[in-house]
């Protein structure tokens, strides 16, 4: 199961669950209704990819159509590589778990945000705020020397104050106490008006580690 094309595994998760298998790409069918896929697979968890993000690049910015669409981006990169793409899991995977990494300067970290949807598609096409309870100190995690301001600290999908800090997936902070005129995140599909990073942290007006622009390489798992 996975191997062929003629006989995909519905979910990384569904392929390992009574048979650890090595890590690496399968063939996955999540939805009867769209054609079986490749994607990489983590053989030991069970987490599929669903997207990869480079933070230097403006691909998968806060305000770029590929958050809106059933439509992959060079789904023929589907490895755990460092070349973007946006795999059919983005819309046909149901999930209860993602798993967030971000790789700077060669040391990838992750966080593991628990969260029950259909799709991450049906989470953030809607472009409505949608809460997660991961905490700001594990988000900062994500970035080695990361820097944020003390307020507002609100994280989740489509966290966003317009004109300011913004992140698809991620936390916005404040230097004043409200939500109002963010200018830091950490987060995957970012916005800002004054740094161009779309994944990673960005940071300024007072945040506590100084002004910072990090972009990291992101990876979006989920099961």
């Amino acid at each position: 199961m996975g191997l062929t094309e003629h006989r995909p595994a519905g979910s990384c998760k569904d392929l390992v669950q009574n048979n650890p298998r090595r890590d690496g790409i399968y063939w996955l069918q999540p939805s009867r209704q769209y054609p079986p896929f490749q994607a990489y697979c983590d053989g030991q968890e069970g987490w599929t990819l669903i997207m990869k993000i480079d933070g230097t690049t403006q691909t998968f910015a806060y305000n770029k159509a590929i958050w809106f669409t059933k439509e992959t981006y060079q789904e023929d990169k589907p490895a755990l590589d460092t070349t973007e793409s946006k795999l059919q899991s983005y819309w046909t995977l149901p999930f209860s778990e993602l798993r967030l990494s971000m790789t700077v300067s060669g040391v990838t970290r992750h966080i593991t945000v628990n969260y029950q949807a259909s799709s991450l598609y049906d989470v953030i096409a809607d472009n409505t705020f949608k809460p997660t309870s991961v905490g700001k100190l594990a988000w900062r995690q994500l970035v080695d020397g990361s820097s944020m301001q003390n307020n507002c600290d609100k994280e989740g999908f489509n966290a966003a104050v317009k004109n300011h800090a913004r992140a698809r997936i991620g936390i916005i902070s404040n230097e004043q106490n409200d939500c109002i005129s963010t200018d830091s995140a950490i987060g995957f599909g970012m916005g800002h008006w004054s740094y161009e990073t779309s994944c990673g942290n960005v940071a300024c007006c007072t945040a506590d580690n100084g002004d910072k622009d990090i972009p990291a390489f992101g990876y979006i798992m989920a099961r």
